[in-house]
């Protein structure tokens, strides 16, 4: 991203010589980060001095499990491994969410959409059925959630596969997730409070409606965001 033309010759890539256009705009370049599910890929970003994006499907205690992880590899990195021109110590953690004046419709429509993610991904990696759209009552998604989860579960004990919460923690339910502002306050505090630096909102899951969306979009931006604002600023004075 620095140099003019760049090349590589690697045991699985080749790239010829070539120039790389537009560069970016930071100077030298923008900060690094990368997409870490596993406990080892966030030892290798700490290990690395770049930052780490992680899934929050499974709610505040993963991510203060992460967080630990992540931080323990970035104290006891070594120069030697940086990667990039700077060290990048940032923990950003995705959340699903949807924020609408009625929490159960927010409930509701959430579980549906967290239930279409999961079974998007078994049915195109793992040859499973296809994800379905069903019009449920929340209660309805959360138990066919758990049941698909016990599923997980059951396949992985008889593989002795270790399992963790990249295996499981999409089927949690995580409460006040998806509920109205108030509830997404409650909920990106204790984000915040288990070590995340940055919040990702993942609004976009299959069977949310673009109405939704944008509302929930916009009670983030009237009452979310203006929250933590003023709360940032009374701590800095």
């Amino acid at each position: 991203m620095v140099q003019d033309e760049i090349e590589h010759d690697g045991e699985y890539i080749q790239i010829p010589r070539r120039p790389i256009h537009p560069k970016p705009y930071q100077d030298p370049h923008p900060p690094l980060y990368m997409a870490c599910t596993r406990a080892d890929a966030l030892t290798t970003a700490g290990a690395r001095g770049i930052g780490a994006l992680v899934l929050g499907f499974a709610g505040p205690d993963d991510i203060a499990s992460k967080n630990a992880i992540y931080r323990a590899a970035w104290a006891s990195r070594k120069a030697k491994d940086q990667v990039g021109f700077r060290p990048t110590e940032h923990l950003a953690a995705l959340c699903p969410a949807l924020v609408l004046d009625d929490r159960e419709k927010a409930r509701k429509i959430g579980l549906r959409g967290q239930r279409f993610f999961v079974e998007s991904l078994g049915y195109w990696y793992q040859g499973g059925p296809k994800p379905t759209v069903e019009d449920l009552s929340g209660d309805e998604q959360a138990a066919i959630l758990q049941q698909e989860k016990a599923a997980v579960v059951a396949y992985l004990s008889e593989e002795k596969i270790t399992i963790g919460s990249e295996h499981t923690g999409a089927y949690e339910e995580v409460q006040d997730a998806y509920g109205t502002p108030d509830d997404c306050i409650r909920y990106v505090q204790r984000l915040f409070d288990a070590g995340a630096d940055e919040i990702l909102f993942l609004f976009q899951m299959g069977a949310v409606p673009h109405d939704v969306i944008l509302e929930t979009i916009r009670n983030i931006g009237t009452h979310v965001i203006p929250h933590f604002r003023a709360q940032a600023a009374v701590a800095a004075q």
